[in-house]
């Protein structure tokens, strides 16, 4: 990076650091602290594998952004990761970070199920073993609600100061389902924490966007035999990315703005647009993928059966379900959609698509 790394300063956590949150938010990251220096740097928590303490972590938190498209790959050093901490066998290391009075905003990528909740009504689910764990040893939390519960509660009595927490999963109203079940979990710790919360945390909707697979042998070869140097922690994706979040924080807001997202007052048309497009197209070209034989999703939409079968699923299915977009023309998105998952050098596997179908499928498809 070009900035000075050596001075950034963590501002903002994330959970999840997988693949998809090194080339989406950590990348929309870097490129504010390029336009515009600042305390954002991000401390990476996993609490569920894989570790990253010997990969991302031995490189100091820099790792390399390839981003792939037809025949040629470009590589990128993201900095803007300053340390990653792995906290699968013990929260109090993940509790640690999200407690401490200098993370303002506190970002997720954790997949659908890790929030615990209804997907029919959005409500935290009471017997979900890891929620019933929590009810039970609050100071040691199992569950995504419950460790952000705890990080609370500790910022109360610290007097850390407010904070936002932002999902970025695909998942309808994100941030309302966020803030449902961490507020219905806090007020079994007392009504002085559910007060607190609602005064000093902020739950935003956003909805992210970009395609990035699982990284491959091939992907590290790639990086070694064309750059030279030996990467443990690539991560691939394709040249398309956005992001729209809601603007509505409760301390300090990164200008994510100057790296092209956009803030705006209701997330919910873009947020359907998406999901109903371009996911809709992903798990219908996953499942019926898998059945066919085909292993990735560009295999699938190659297939000139599952090709027509999915426009005509989305023109006449899809799009007249939707409300407008600001800005965006519902059919130009849907052909650029499937022009994204023809992209041949995104080796998005069917299967990893379709695992946790049952989950996906509500949003997506219904």
């Amino acid at each position: 990076p070009a900035y000075d790394r050596a001075s950034l300063r963590p501002g903002m956590a994330h959970i999840g650091v997988g693949a998809f949150h090194r080339c989406h938010q950590a990348e929309f990251t870097d490129d504010l602290l390029a336009a515009e220096f600042g305390r954002w740097g991000v401390v990476g928590i996993n609490v569920r594998p894989p570790r990253l303490g010997g990969t991302l972590g031995a490189q100091g938190g820099l790792y390399t952004r390839l981003r792939r498209s037809g025949e040629t790959a470009e590589a990128r050093v993201v900095g803007s990761i300053v340390r990653v901490v792995d906290s699968q066998d013990d929260p109090g290391p993940a509790l640690a970070v999200l407690a401490s009075p200098d993370i303002d905003v506190v970002t997720m990528t954790v997949t659908e199920k890790s929030y615990c909740h209804r997907p029919a009504d959005g409500l935290l689910d009471w017997e979900r073993p890891e929620i019933v764990a929590d009810l039970a040893r609050p100071e040691r939390p199992a569950s995504l609600p419950g460790l952000l519960v705890r990080a609370l509660e500790l910022r109360m009595q610290a007097g850390a100061g407010p904070v936002t927490l932002m999902s970025c999963d695909n998942v309808p109203a994100n941030g309302a389902i966020l803030g449902d079940v961490v507020r219905a979990l806090a007020e079994r710790r007392g009504p002085a924490l559910a007060r607190w919360i609602e005064t000093n945390a902020a739950f935003p909707s956003a909805m992210v966007d970009r395609i990035s697979p699982a990284t491959t042998p091939a992907d590290l070869a790639t990086v070694a035999d064309t750059w030279g140097y030996r990467d443990a922690a690539v991560a691939v994706c394709e040249p398309f990315r956005q992001w729209v979040i809601e603007d509505r924080f409760a301390a300090r807001r990164p200008p994510w703005d100057l790296a092209g997202a956009s803030f705006v007052a209701d997330v919910t048309p873009f947020e359907q647009l998406k999901m109903r497009v371009l996911n809709a197209a992903q798990s219908t070209l996953a499942h019926l993928g898998v059945l066919a034989g085909h292993e990735f999703t560009s295999d699938s939409v190659a297939d000139p059966l599952l090709a027509a079968f999915v426009r005509r699923m989305l023109s006449t299915e899809s799009l007249p379900t939707l409300p407008p977009v600001p800005g965006i023309d519902p059919a130009a998105y849907l052909d650029q959609s499937l022009a994204r998952l023809h992209n041949r050098a995104i080796r998005h596997r069917n299967q990893q698509i379709a695992t946790d179908g049952s989950q996906k499928i509500v949003q997506r498809l219904l």
